[in-house]
């Protein structure tokens, strides 16, 4: 039951006289009136369950001065709300408080009086009646006994025989928490892949906390605060409403059992809940045979084209991604349109991946790349897949000399990766005589970029009159190329021959 508090009493104390004063002027209220501790009807009653109580303290206004013959109404019958309500103004009506107990409640000392035969937490629940949390220690017993809701908020405390939630209460314990949504509201109002739910009932409204907005605290906690009743979650549905799920179904997941009753005391937070959910139906839809594809919030069912559509890569990340989902359908969450994020989630599968848009022979080529970076992977895989189409085309020539290693590497790298790949095959092969170095230029003004190596004025000359040569062998294939490759090396004048 919420608002039942564990206390420890801690012993009897003298009474400093600024806290005497406090509970005396508490104490004199009550004296003057009694309604202060009479919850208000939100439930319309036939009869209200606190008439006989409040009828029993509307007879003892002969008595009213005399501590002692209160303190006797404190300690006869079994009406605890009368008690308390006798030995409470008795304070008063003696006009010194000598003695004070302090009992840990909550974590907290609270200081009390006690006077008569009734509990100590009836005595707190009364003397401390202008308090949210602690006046409900007053109606603990009897909101078990008569299955009643009540509900202390600010000023006020509200009884009804069915849940009836104030939304004036709604607001006021959802304000103790530490969001802060647009006008005071209740809902963050942003759209997420993962979004609390707190639904009341009674009152109709609910609480809405995105995953980005959601903080370590439970909301549900704050919510049944100041709630007494046999079940303060009578009334209250939890759900994650969510992104991760199959095509056709509602995306909303019901917290119950055992996590409902650890997040309701703090055991579990918002945070928790959310990520809890949305970790666990991640991994449904991973092992499920149905192929469901999300990017952020937007979840496209099986559409694998329209999620495909939408990614944002390099054309060999995009190829990956799609080649492999089509031969192995699985579903693919994540947070972003970056294709690079889809390779992270299928990487496991890294061989097929690469297989996929390229070829058997270029997988097994890279061996274990598992904890290697998949974007780079994969466009390094299309370059030797784009290179191995180019050069399968092309003779390879046994034992070639320096001069023709340096023309056909150069010649393949402009085949297959154009300019950017023969700069960096010049730079790894750094010509190193005059015919080299006149060669790399050549070579590089047939691209149209800079020359990579530093040439004199003749070696440039001696590029110019190359060019020809190597734009006829850039464009020929088979077994021309070797034809062209030969006319090359003898305009170099190197001696060499394929």
């Amino acid at each position: 039951m919420a608002g039942k508090k564990r206390m420890k009493l801690r012993g009897i104390k003298q009474t400093p006289k600024r806290l005497e004063s406090e509970i005396l002027e508490k104490s004199k209220n009550l004296w003057e009136d009694p309604s202060l501790i009479r919850p208000k009807c939100a439930g319309k009653c036939f009869i209200c369950p606190f008439n006989k109580t409040f009828s029993a303290i509307s007879k003892i206004d002969k008595i009213k001065d005399n501590p002692d013959a209160l303190i006797r109404m404190a300690s006869k019958g079994s009406d605890d709300i009368f008690k308390a309500y006798c030995a409470t103004i008795s304070l008063y009506a003696a006009g010194s408080i000598p003695y004070l107990a302090t009992a840990k409640l909550a974590g907290e000392e609270v200081s009390f009086a006690q006077r008569g035969a009734v509990g100590n937490d009836k005595l707190i629940g009364a003397q401390y009646y202008n308090d949210p949390k602690i006046r409900l220690l007053l109606f603990n017993n009897i909101a078990k006994k008569k299955g009643l809701h009540i509900y202390s908020f600010g000023e006020d405390i509200v009884c009804a025989k069915k849940p009836n939630m104030p939304s004036d209460y709604i607001y006021d314990a959802f304000w103790d928490t530490p969001y802060e949504f647009t006008d005071d509201g209740l809902q963050c109002g942003h759209e997420s892949e993962g979004t609390l739910v707190i639904k009341i009932i009674s009152a109709g409204e609910e609480i809405r906390i995105c995953r980005n907005c959601a903080k370590e605290v439970s909301s549900l906690q704050f919510l049944i605060s100041r709630i007494a009743a046999v079940d303060v979650l009578d009334d209250i549905e939890v759900y994650v409403e969510h992104k991760y799920h199959n095509e056709g179904e509602n995306g909303l997941t019901r917290i119950e059992g055992e996590t409902l009753k650890k997040y309701s005391v703090g055991l579990m937070n918002d945070v928790n809940i959310l990520n809890s959910v949305l970790r666990d139906q991640m991994g449904n839809l991973k092992s499920g045979d149905v192929a469901t594809f999300i990017i952020g919030t937007k979840n496209y069912g099986s559409d694998m084209d329209a999620f495909i559509g939408d990614l944002r890569g390099t054309e060999a990340e995009i190829a990956a991604v799609t080649n492999y989902l089509k031969k192995n359908p699985c579903s693919v969450i994540i947070r972003t349109e970056k294709a690079s994020e889809a390779l992270s989630m299928i990487w496991g599968d890294y061989r097929n991946v690469i297989a996929s848009f390229t070829n058997d022979e270029i997988a097994d080529s890279f061996g274990d790349v598992s904890k290697m970076n998949p974007a780079q992977i994969i466009n390094e895989a299309n370059m030797k897949f784009i290179s191995y189409d180019v050069v399968s085309k092309l003779p390879v020539f046994k034992r070639p000399g320096v001069v023709t290693s340096y023309a056909d590497a150069y010649a393949k790298a402009a085949k297959v990766g154009g300019a950017e790949m023969l700069k960096e095959t010049i730079t790894k092969m750094i010509p190193k005589d005059t015919k080299t170095r006149a060669l790399s230029s050549a070579f590089a003004k047939a691209v149209g970029i800079e020359p990579v190596a530093k040439c004199t004025k003749e070696e440039n000359e001696f590029a110019d009159y190359l060019l020809p040569f190597v734009k006829q062998l850039l464009d020929s294939s088979g077994d021309k190329y070797r034809d062209d490759m030969n006319t090359l090396l003898t305009a170099t004048g190197c001696g060499e021959k394929v």
